[in-house]
């Protein structure tokens, strides 16, 4: 087991090198403030970081050295469900197509249509509608929310319908209170 001071010595020399990123510097900085005797208080207070994030780092470090305050890459990036070509694919698909001619009730493409889409393609179902939305873009259309439209609504010219609703007021037809 390491002393103290030989965990100092460490951390002091781990902040030297050229490879770290900014949050991996920080995250040792942060480790070597405790470890030089700093309250954790004084330590949370001069790096900003939350309390739990800071016993997280030290935590970290204390079970897996300097490699538990490196930042880990992803095995795969969380966009990557879909290729590049399967994309395309879609793009294909979409553009220029409606959603009735792959046997969807929809006139337009929705993000809820892409995602039934996808899912037959592919397997593949995004966590967000947020994802379709992207993906949408990418095939050259724009996400669009539909208009509400009252249906109750008089389509006729406002001011005929005035004229009419006078009409009805004189006559005591429509009686309006305020």
């Amino acid at each position: 087991m390491k002393t103290d001071t030989q965990i100092v010595k460490e951390l002091t020399e781990a902040l030297h090198d050229p490879s770290l990123t900014k949050q991996e510097y920080i995250r040792i900085h942060t480790v070597l403030l405790k470890k030089k005797g700093y309250s954790l208080k004084q330590v949370v207070d001069i790096s900003g970081h939350p309390l739990v994030t800071v016993q997280g780092w030290i935590t970290a470090y204390h079970q897996r050295g300097l490699d538990g305050l490196r930042t880990k890459q992803r095995a795969t990036p969380p966009t990557a469900t879909l290729t590049q070509e399967q994309k395309l694919r879609i793009k294909a698909m979409v553009h220029g197509h409606k959603p009735a001619e792959y046997g969807y009730p929809d006139d337009f493409w929705s993000p809820a249509t892409l995602r039934q889409l996808v899912k037959t393609e592919y397997g593949v179902e995004f966590a967000t509608t947020r994802s379709y939305q992207k993906l949408l873009r990418f095939c050259g259309l724009s996400y669009q929310k539909a208009e509400y439209i009252d249906h109750r609504k008089d389509e006729t010219d406002p001011k005929e319908f005035k004229v009419r609703l006078r009409k009805r007021l004189k006559k005591g037809a429509v009686s309006m209170s305020w």
